[in-house]
């Protein structure tokens, strides 16, 4: 059997173990909440003490912004108390086809890894609705650091989607300013949703520039566009996002040491993702931000989300506002 044939059965074998499992888990308590704060991780696994320090490496990596936080926060639970453990918002469990608990979930569908060396699952509503679990499982303990290693971004890009996801019903808690929203996609051709008690300011529209922002932390998103394409070249994206905020945000720029690029997915097509520090030489200040570059139907698209919010935590705030980034919608 070829590499790409073994490899192609490894994922239709995940997509079965994926169906089954989400079928399997269609037991949610309608009743019962979530416990636990946004951004916290709980990770279960019976070789914790062996995998603690990949674990928190991949989840815990510092984020300047700029004072360094780590990108999730993480709980860890038991296997013997998981009647508890399962009432918490996001789940990450840890093991081989062969552990019991995984086992108890899976039953005898965890075996449909046996063609690869591990896997990777993501469960809606598992237990409890709008809750999220993610199930690392390998053949074997000896596979589980290697596979980890090997998923490190991936498990990274679905967590962060699953909080995001989560902080959208945080910044949207009273609703969407329908009004406001309803002004982008008559004029400019785009939607973004903008949150109530946030504010729109147009004054830059006639050069494709256009932002929203809110207070309590202040935070910001604008969006920039192009009637045409352009490379998607994240040091060419960077000089670009600081002529914009150097222009309409009186002077602010990125700094360079911290700058952080990746490619990831959105609006089902590739996206430069640019996250940091932003800083203000002038006004001595400076907070985090994030930024999505991407083509879309013939014209370009930047949206960029940033938080000041001196002297506290900002990754609650960032990533709030990173889910209004990801409202943009091309019409």
């Amino acid at each position: 059997m070829t590499d790409a044939s073994h490899e192609r059965r490894r994922q239709l074998a995940v997509r079965v173990l994926l169906a089954a499992a989400v079928f399997g888990f269609a037991c949610s308590s309608p009743g019962q909440r979530l416990i636990g704060p946004l951004r916290e991780v709980t990770v279960i696994s019976a070789q914790w003490d062996e995998l603690e320090s990949t674990v928190r490496s991949i989840l815990q990596g510092p984020v300047a912004t700029p004072q360094p936080e780590p990108e999730f926060k993480v709980r860890v639970g038991t296997a013997g108390k998981f009647d508890t453990y399962s009432k918490f918002r996001i789940l990450l469990i840890i093991g081989t086809n062969q552990d019991t608990l995984i086992r108890q979930i899976l039953g005898e569908r965890a075996d449909s890894l046996s063609g690869g060396d591990f896997g990777l699952l993501k469960v809606p509503n598992p237990w409890l609705k709008d809750q999220s679990a993610l199930i690392f499982i390998a053949r074997d303990t000896a596979k589980l650091v290697p596979g980890l290693e090997v998923y490190a971004a991936r498990i990274r890009q679905t967590l962060r989607g699953i909080v995001l996801d989560q902080m959208a019903k945080a910044v949207y808690i009273e609703g969407v300013d329908k009004k406001l929203t309803a002004e982008f996609r008559t004029r400019y051709g785009f939607t973004i949703d903008v949150p109530r008690r946030w504010f729109l300011n147009q004054d830059h529209a006639a050069d494709g520039f256009i932002y929203l922002y809110g207070h309590v932390p202040d935070r910001s998103a604008f969006v920039h566009w192009q009637d045409t394409t352009r490379a998607l070249v994240p040091e060419s994206l960077a000089v670009l996002r600081d002529r914009l905020t150097g222009r309409y945000y009186d002077g602010d720029s990125i700094d360079a040491r911290f700058l952080r690029a990746e490619t990831i997915a959105f609006l089902a097509g590739p996206c430069v993702r640019l996250s940091g520090v932003w800083k203000n030489d002038r006004d001595a200040i400076g907070g985090a931000f994030v930024n999505y570059s991407l083509n879309f139907r013939g014209r370009f698209y930047m949206a960029d989300g940033l938080v000041f919010n001196p002297g506290k935590p900002k990754l609650d705030a960032l990533a709030q506002t990173e889910a209004v980034v990801r409202t943009l919608t091309p019409q």
